[in-house]
């Protein structure tokens, strides 16, 4: 499913699939409301020496969200995090309900569990996330399309006003197609939801809907209330171990094994790709023009 992800990122492969809205509609809106914003992906597949290829696990995707601001570049910037995949099974209780909001992401890994917590301890960085493919809703019976329904609005309800992220989720509730009803979650080590039921119960705070967590992470933004991240938002040197590590490089390994025990570190780490998000504002040029020189 990651790999499918992937290639749906591809602007040719979604013109080949007829998805329909695909970056192409996403520059064509951003021209039409005159905003200075780009948006382009980048994939990178990574080949690893013969002795490293059990340090590679097809379900891990590497993501870096990298922000270039021409207007003022010091407010540029990345960040990136390691992500392990895990899919919703179906229930067996009801055949006319393939997916209820009891439905599980298999079972729980403990060991893999306490290897994550102590790699993310030993990096000290919040740079590790569960990405949950879950069915989009619209795409389920309608008695459990009504209760994903129920669970958002309550995570949701008492912050709809708050502020301009409250106001976005309010516009997003009353569109006919809202995002916060998403097929792909981001959650933390921490609190994952064991349920497609908890994921749509923790919108925003334990689970954060795909297109939600890159806006969020944008330098300058402002996260929801109920789904506050630290402020630490960008990681200004390119060769610092997280993006190693994200980045597929191997080297890591041996760094981390001598770090975290003496004998070789027995964790699935480098991804099999790395997905690069770039959001721009504005163009190179810009970066002359006198009227953002700052006065002293």
């Amino acid at each position: 499913m990651t790999a499918m992800l992937v290639d749906l990122l591809d602007e040719d492969v979604q013109v080949q699939e007829g998805i329909a809205y695909d970056i192409r509609n996403l520059r064509d809106d951003l021209a039409a409301v005159s905003d200075p914003t780009s948006v382009a992906f980048t994939l990178e597949t990574h080949r690893y020496r013969k002795d490293f290829e059990n340090r590679v696990s097809q379900a891990d995707l590497g993501l870096v969200v990298k922000y270039e601001n021409h207007y003022e570049p010091e407010l540029s910037g990345q960040r990136s995090w390691l992500l392990q995949a895990k899919r919703v099974y179906e229930t067996k209780y009801d055949p006319s309900r393939r997916y209820e909001p009891r439905a599980t992401f298999g079972a729980f890994d403990s060991e893999q569990d306490a290897r994550i917590r102590e790699l993310v301890r030993f990096i000290d960085d919040d740079f590790f996330r569960y990405l949950l493919y879950c069915p989009r809703p619209e795409a389920l019976d309608q008695r459990t399309k009504t209760e994903l329904s129920y669970f958002r609005s309550r995570a949701v309800g008492s912050d709809i006003f708050d502020f301009a992220s409250g106001l976005q989720v309010r516009d997003d509730v009353l569109n006919g197609f809202p995002t916060l009803a998403a097929g792909i979650f981001f959650a933390d080590v921490e609190g994952c939801p064991k349920t497609l039921g908890a994921v749509h119960e923790g919108l925003l705070t334990s689970a954060t809907p795909f297109s939600w967590f890159i806006v969020q992470h944008i330098p300058g933004a402002r996260p929801h209330p109920r789904g506050s991240f630290p402020d630490r938002h960008l990681q200004r040197e390119t060769d610092d171990l997280v993006s190693r590590i994200v980045r597929g490089d191997e080297e890591v390994v041996g760094i981390i094994s001598e770090k975290l025990s003496e004998r070789t570190w027995d964790g699935v780490l480098l991804p099999a790709a790395t997905l690069t998000i770039t959001i721009s504002a504005g163009e190179p040029v810009d970066r002359d023009r006198p009227r953002w020189d700052r006065i002293d």
